[in-house]
């Protein structure tokens, strides 16, 4: 039944091949134009890609930026932590210089002190010592 319905559109496709026309005589599907001769616009549609594309590549980099912020601060902490530790480990060594059994008898003897011979204690308690 369908393909006596259809017989007349096949007698004309076949009478297309005859000829040499290339147009086509049985359509499965409508066609994508509303009108025709009108043309669907590419260039629009590539201009849409090109801005998602980069917009997404904007923020993107954006966001990166933003990470990497942070280990410019911390790098910068690291410098000053490490002078900061070079001053400290120079503060220490000064102070053990200067903290020596040699150069505290040097500085005392500068101030006027002089060494005591015998040492001598006091006895508080009241008994003579024998």
């Amino acid at each position: 039944m369908a393909i006596a319905l259809l017989s007349p559109t096949i007698a004309r496709s076949r009478a297309a091949v005859i000829n040499g026309s290339t147009k086509v005589v049985l359509r499965l599907v409508p066609e994508l134009r509303s009108q025709p001769g009108e043309e669907v616009a590419i260039r629009a549609f590539l201009t849409v890609l090109a801005g998602i594309f980069l917009l997404s590549l904007l923020s993107l980099l954006v966001i990166n930026t933003a990470l990497n912020q942070d280990a410019f601060v911390l790098q910068r902490l690291k410098h000053e932590m490490n002078i900061v530790n070079d001053q400290r480990d120079a503060i220490l060594r000064e102070a053990a210089i200067k903290a020596s059994p040699d150069t505290l008898s040097v500085a005392a003897i500068k101030l006027g002190m002089t060494p005591d011979g015998a040492p001598s204690f006091i006895d508080v308690s009241g008994v003579p010592n024998k």
